[in-house]
């Protein structure tokens, strides 16, 4: 596709001759001298760069893919490249902004203890799949001393969702403009903002579910304090979503499943479920928050123990 959109540029008048080198130029961007900065869509040599397949790929996905929306998800070094991009499609009456969302989706830095880019101690990039491989490897010593009568095939199982899960957390729950500091003890704890504590709030409402019944009723009638906080928050779950997708920040809603895993916490330290008058409308809440806990984990690609 690349030769017949470099001719549809031409033939609307949108490319320019530079040194050789065939190149857009969108007003308002500038390099570092101030001179005007181009997108270079072919080389003087004929080759192609980022620009051209950037460029071609949108248009591929508007005209034959029928996109609505497109999320581009690149470090935040790659902002004023893709503004560009999106400028020239428009430009070239190929996207209609009131047709086409296009979004950029920058994120920051993951830095080591000592403030610097996450790096091997020999200075070389680290591995995703080897800090993957490290976090699980904590996980199991961590759920190992939590649970010695575990045979090896549930420490491995479980070890295994917590330690992705752990890292897919912490990832997502900081803000994704900004850098944060790779911590393996911090991703890994079983209090505050972090994997293990929701997976473990998760967990606890199972576990009130196998031990008094799967009853719900249909009707609730809200008393206690902690109740109506909980069930305030379960409500909110569609609008936090919905920001989530409007703003494509997913620390909105690592935030809202801590605040729910908390007030959950308060409630069962609050509120008698086994045994109640009302064990039926708690258990209800139980349940109602346990689904909420494990939708907004997989939403985030991370899996849910059966046990920790």
């Amino acid at each position: 596709m690349i030769p017949s959109v470099i001719d549809e540029l031409e033939e609307k008048e949108l490319l320019q001759s530079s040194d050789g080198a065939q190149c857009v130029f969108v007003e308002g961007f500038v390099n570092r001298e101030g001179n005007p900065l181009p997108l270079m869509i072919r080389k003087s040599d004929g080759g192609y760069t980022y620009d051209t397949t950037d460029i071609t790929a949108l248009f591929f996905r508007v005209r034959q893919e029928h996109v609505h929306r497109i999320i581009y998800v690149t470090d935040s070094g790659q902002a004023s490249h893709f503004q560009m991009v999106f400028q020239v499609a428009e430009k070239a009456g190929v996207v209609d902004r009131n047709l086409v969302r296009l979004d950029h989706v920058p994120f920051g830095l993951v830095l080591g203890p000592d403030g610097k880019k996450f790096r091997t101690r020999s200075g070389e990039t680290e591995r995703l799949v080897d800090l993957l491989e490290a976090a699980v490897t904590k996980a199991k010593a961590i759920l190992r001393e939590k649970n010695p009568d575990w045979d090896d095939d549930e420490v491995a199982r479980v070890g295994h969702i917590l330690g992705v899960g752990a890292i897919k957390y912490a990832d997502l729950s900081s803000h994704r403009l900004s850098d944060y500091l790779f911590s393996y003890d911090r991703m890994l704890r079983f209090e505050g903002n972090t994997a293990a504590f929701i997976m473990y709030s998760y967990v606890r409402t199972e576990s009130i579910q196998r031990k008094v019944g799967l009853v719900v009723s249909s009707d609730l009638y809200l008393e206690h304090p902690s109740e109506v906080a909980l069930s305030k928050l379960l409500c909110r779950f569609p609008e936090v979503l919905d920001d989530v997708m409007e703003s494509l920040l997913p620390n909105r809603l690592t935030e809202y499943l801590y605040a729910l895993a908390e007030s959950f916490n308060a409630f069962f330290r609050d509120c008698r479920v086994e045994g109640d008058a009302r064990q039926n409308e708690r258990l209800c809440l139980v349940q109602l928050t346990g689904s909420m806990l494990k939708a907004g984990l997989q939403l985030l690609g991370i899996s849910v123990p059966d046990k920790m």
